[in-house]
C-alpha cells in the first residue's frame, strides 16, 4: 500500500471541494497518509478563512469532516529536532510552517511522495530529495486526459 506525506494544502482538498479535490481523491485512493501535527491548527484555520470569504460554506460540517480526515491521518509529533532542522533549511523564501512540513517529511522518509499544492514548499522538498506530487484535474479543453497523466511528479 502506498504511503504519502500530505501537507495542509492537500488535506484541505480532501475536506472541502476545490479544483483538484477529485484528482487528489483518485490519486490517494486507499493509500496511508501521514502529516505533521501542524495540520491540527492549519486545517481548521484554513476552513475558517474559507468560510469568512464565502459565508455560504457550512462551517460546522467542514470542521466535522476535517476531524474525520485528521483522525485517519498518521500525525507526526512536533519534536524539537524537526523544528531545528526546519530552521536550518537553506531555502530563504520558504515560510516557517512549510519548512516544518518539509523537515518532518525528511525525518520520516522514505515514503512514496510528498503531496502538496504549494509550489514553493514542493520546490524546497525536491531540493532535499523528496519526490513531490500535486494531482491535477483534467482541464476543460482536454477532458480525455486522466488526472494521473497530469500529476506533477518530480524529485527522487
Amino acid at each position: 500500500m502506498a504511503l504519502f506525506y500530505a501537507d495542509a494544502s492537500a488535506l484541505v482538498k480532501l475536506i472541502r471541494d476545490e479544483t483538484e479535490s477529485d484528482a487528489l481523491r483518485a490519486f490517494v485512493g486507499d493509500a496511508d497518509l501521514l502529516s505533521s501535527e501542524l495540520v491540527l491548527t492549519e486545517i481548521p484555520r484554513a476552513i475558517r478563512r474559507a468560510v469568512a470569504h464565502d459565508p455560504d460554506l457550512p462551517l460546522e460540517a467542514l470542521l466535522e469532516k476535517a476531524g474525520e480526515i485528521l483522525d485517519a491521518v498518521a500525525l507526526l509529533p512536533l519534536e524539537r529536532a524537526v523544528l531545528i532542522a526546519a530552521g536550518a533549511l537553506d531555502e530563504p523564501a520558504l515560510r516557517a510552517l512549510d519548512a516544518i512540513h518539509v523537515s518532518a517529511a525528511c525525518d520520516v522518509a522514505p515514503f512514496d511522495a510528498f503531496v502538496s499544492y504549494d509550489e514553493r514548499q514542493s520546490a524546497a522538498a525536491r531540493l532535499v530529495g523528496l519526490r513531490t506530487v500535486a494531482p491535477m484535474s483534467p482541464s476543460d479543453d482536454d477532458e480525455e486526459e486522466s488526472p494521473e497523466s497530469r500529476e506533477r511528479l518530480e524529485g527522487r
